[in-house]
């Protein structure tokens, strides 16, 4: 939503923000273990994982980030953990939160693990989206017509 047409193929994003809240993921895509998967992937990045859950959503398709604005860095920390997960929408934490039990026990941030997203790496999500669709072969379509008079 907030790109800037202003400047071209300089993509220079800000550092990922990772500490001041904790993150949850909460499986919602109904992949046995995609939540721990997923928990393992955003540590390696630096955030600080609480163990993985349950949301009491599932069949979710897109993976979305909630923080909880009580935190002074969970909104920081969730545009982080969405930016590296490919750009996941970042909305504010509902209460209760949609997990098991009803609680985070403190994190600021939940990702709602959707299928879109279930046992992918960091890697593959954030892989610019142009390698996926490639361009459509045009090969001997551009053949220059010669008019001869």
């Amino acid at each position: 939503d907030s790109v800037s047409a202003t400047s071209p193929t300089t993509t220079t994003e800000p550092p990922l923000v990772t500490e001041g809240a904790t993150v949850v993921v909460a499986n919602a895509s109904g992949v046995p273990g995609s939540a721990g998967r997923m928990t393992t992937e955003l540590a390696t990045l630096g955030f600080t994982m609480a163990e993985a859950t349950n949301s009491t959503q599932s069949g979710l398709s897109a993976s979305i980030v909630q923080y909880d604005p009580s935190i002074a860095a969970a909104q920081a920390v969730a545009e982080s953990v969405a930016r590296s997960m490919g750009g996941l929408t970042v909305e504010t934490l509902p209460t209760p939160p949609p997990v098991e039990g009803g609680s985070l026990n403190g994190a600021g941030v939940l990702v709602l693990l959707g299928t879109d997203e279930a046992d992918k790496t960091i890697a593959q999500l954030s892989a610019p989206v142009a390698s996926v669709a490639p361009a459509p072969e045009v090969s001997g379509t551009t053949t220059p017509a010669t008019t001869t008079g």
